[in-house]
């Protein structure tokens, strides 16, 4: 039993480092990304001064097109709960809810296109919006806020194919959602994301 047992974990390791699934051009690359996302600015509520969240989920989706061995094209999709923070002011002590979005074209650069390990680097532009739910309890200042605007992500990471159609890989990633102050209380928010993916090829 433990032989055949060693035999079989062999073979599947062996065909995970043996794959050289290299991604060629016209390739489709579908990738699901869960991690953490973790607010780099600040924001003002009622004359409150403080971060904007915390640190928080972040869940997206990414497609990609293999256009040439080292770049490929795609979109990418990613919600962001940037978590609950209290507060207090004027009106008493409130809850906020924050979370951002960012819908970007996405272009990347893969550094060793034929290797089973690519690291890459990626560069992302489009829109982004954040929203804040402001709870005191009181429905005089309770209120919901958000804003949106421009959007652009600069990325690196590394993929590893497991083997001709499935990969694994990790994303460091700095966003940046052009806000408006007088809506949000911030005039920008930026995160740095942490993220995990599985994704498909064919």
């Amino acid at each position: 039993m433990k032989r055949s047992t060693a035999m079989f974990v062999t073979c599947l390791l062996l065909t995970c480092v043996s794959a050289r699934a290299a991604v060629k051009p016209g390739t489709h690359q579908l990738a699901l990304q869960l991690g953490a996302a973790s607010p780099q600015s600040y924001n003002t509520i009622d004359g409150e001064y403080g971060r904007f969240g915390r640190t928080g989920p972040a869940i997206g989706a990414g497609y990609l097109y293999q256009f040439a061995p080292n770049l490929s094209f795609g979109g990418d999709l990613n919600l962001k709960a940037l978590g609950e923070r209290h507060i207090r002011t004027g009106h008493g002590t409130g809850e906020v809810d924050s979370s951002a979005w960012t819908l970007l074209a996405v272009a990347r650069g893969d550094l060793m296109p034929d290797g089973d390990v690519r690291p890459y680097a990626l560069l992302g532009l489009g829109l982004g919006g954040a929203k804040r739910e402001i709870r005191f309890g009181d429905p005089r200042y309770d209120r919901d806020e958000s804003s949106s605007g421009l959007a652009f992500a600069l990325a690196g990471g590394a993929d590893l194919d497991i083997n001709e159609s499935w990969l694994a890989g990790a994303e460091l990633r700095y966003s940046y959602i052009n806000t408006r102050a007088s809506e949000i209380g911030a005039s920008s928010v930026r995160t740095l994301d942490l993220l995990f993916k599985v994704g498909y090829k064919f």
